[in-house]
C-alpha cells in the first residue's frame, strides 16, 4: 500500500500483535517480527478491533501514517473491507480459514486472491505409490479444486496410509479409493479425470523406482509441467520439478549417475521391477515425503520457485534432514535447448 494509508485498517488474519507498553507494540507474522513505538493507545486499539469503527478519525500524526503505511506494505495490516458482506478476504471454504492465514505470511493482502487461484487449479496424479492418495488429498484439502489420481489396477493393503487408501478399500478399485481420499479431506474437490488433450497445470507421478521413458516422452511432447516423487523403503526423494524445454529432467539426472558410475543404465532397468512383495517404505517417511512434495506443488501452482527445479529434496534414514541435490541440465539429454543449459 503506497501514499496515504487507509485508517481503516485491521490485523492480518495471522498477525499477532503483542503490547510492549502503552505505547509500544510488538507485531509477529510468521518467522517474522517487528516493534513500533509511538502509535497511540487508540489507534492500535482500532486496528485490533474486529468491528470496524464509525466515521474514524483521520491520522494526521505523519510517522504513524508512515508505521501504518510500512505494516500494510509488509503485509502484518490489510485494509478492512468496507462492506461487511465484502468476502474478498475470506476464504472460499471456511475449513480453509488456517491455509489462509498461512498464505498471509508470504502474500500479504493477496493470499485469498492466490487461493481463489487455487480452486481453479487442476492436478493429476499418476501412479501406484502408496502416498499417491494422499499426496492427491493434500493438494485438495489445500484449496485445488480439481485433483485427479490416475491408477490401474486395485488397492492393496500395502497402500493404505493415513489419510490415503484406508484398509477397508483393500480389494476395490485404486483410482476410485484414491478419490475417496480426497474427498474425505476436501468434499467439494472435483476427482473427475480431464477432457482428453486438455493437461492439467501440474502432473505428480507418484512412482517406486525410474519413471519409464514413454511416459516422460509424453509429458514433454504435451509440454506438460510434471513434479516426481519417489519413495523408497527408508527414503523419500521429491522432484524433479520439471518445465518441459526449460528445466533438467529424471533423464538428467540418469545421464550425471551414468558419467560417475557406467553401471547406472543397467542398475537403473533392474530398479524398475517391483520387489516381491510390493514396494515397502516407512509410514513416517512416506508422510513426510507426501507432505513436501504437496508443499512443492502447491509453491509452483501460487506462482513460486519451488526448490525442487534443476534439483531433489531428499530424506534418508536415520538421518531426518532433508537436503537438496542439484541435477542440472545435461548436454547430452535434449530435453533443453543447447543454449539453455546451464553449468
Amino acid at each position: 500500500m503506497t501514499g496515504v494509508p487507509d485508517p481503516q485498517l485491521t490485523l492480518g488474519p495471522a498477525t499477532r500483535m503483542l503490547w510492549r507498553a502503552p505505547d509500544s507494540v510488538h507485531f509477529e507474522l510468521g518467522g517474522h517480527a517487528v516493534v513500533v513505538d509511538g502509535l497511540s493507545a487508540r489507534l492500535i486499539r482500532r486496528v485490533a478491533s474486529p468491528v470496524p469503527t464509525r466515521d474514524p478519525e483521520p491520522v494526521d500524526d505523519p510517522e504513524a501514517r508512515r508505521a501504518l503505511a510500512a505494516l500494510t506494505e509488509a503485509g502484518y495490516l490489510w485494509p478492512r473491507a468496507a462492506d461487511p458482506d465484502d468476502l474478498r478476504h475470506a476464504p472460499p471454504q471456511p475449513r480453509l480459514a488456517g491455509e489462509l492465514a498461512a498464505l498471509a505470511v508470504q502474500h500479504g493482502e493477496r493470499a485469498a486472491d492466490v487461493l481463489r487461484a487455487r480452486r481453479r487449479a487442476t492436478v493429476e496424479v499418476r501412479g501406484r505409490s502408496r502416498i499417491a492418495a494422499q499426496l492427491a488429498a493434500l493438494v485438495a484439502a489445500a484449496g485445488v479444486g480439481r485433483v485427479h489420481c490416475a491408477a490401474d489396477g486395485v488397492a492393496r493393503l500395502v497402500q493404505a496410509l493415513p489419510g490415503g487408501i484406508t484398509v477397508g478399500d483393500e480389494g476395490h478399485v485404486l483410482t476410485a479409493a484414491a478419490g475417496d481420499a480426497v474427498r474425505r479431506a476436501a468434499p467439494e474437490a472435483d476427482c473427475t479425470p480431464l477432457p482428453v488433450g486438455e493437461p492439467a497445470n501440474l502432473t505428480v507421478l507418484a512412482v517406486d523406482g525410474p519413471v519409464p521413458d514413454d511416459r516422460l516422452g509424453a509429458l514433454h511432447a504435451a509440454d506438460a509441467p510434471y513434479l516426481v516423487v519417489t519413495l523408497g523403503v527408508d527414503s523419500g526423494v521429491v522432484g524433479p520439478l520439471v518445465l518441459p524445454g526449460l528445466t533438467s529432467c529424471p533423464r538428467c539426472a540418469d545421464r550425471h549417475r551414468s558419467d560417475r558410475d557406467p553401471a547406472w543404465s543397467a542398475l537403473a532397468v533392474q530398479l524398475s521391477v517391483e520387489g516381491r512383495y510390493g514396494p515397502a517404505s516407512a509410514v513416517t517417511v512416506a508422510t513426510i515425503t507426501a507432505g513436501v512434495a504437496a508443499q512443492q506443488a502447491l509453491t509452483f501452482l501460487d506462482g513460486g520457485e519451488p526448490d525442487c527445479i534443476d534439483g531433489t529434496l531428499e530424506l534418508h534414514l536415520p538421518d531426518w534432514r532433508l537436503r537438496r541435490r542439484s541435477w542440472p541440465p545435461h548436454a547430452g539429454c535434449g530435453c533443453t535447448a543447447p543454449e539453455d543449459v546451464r553449468p
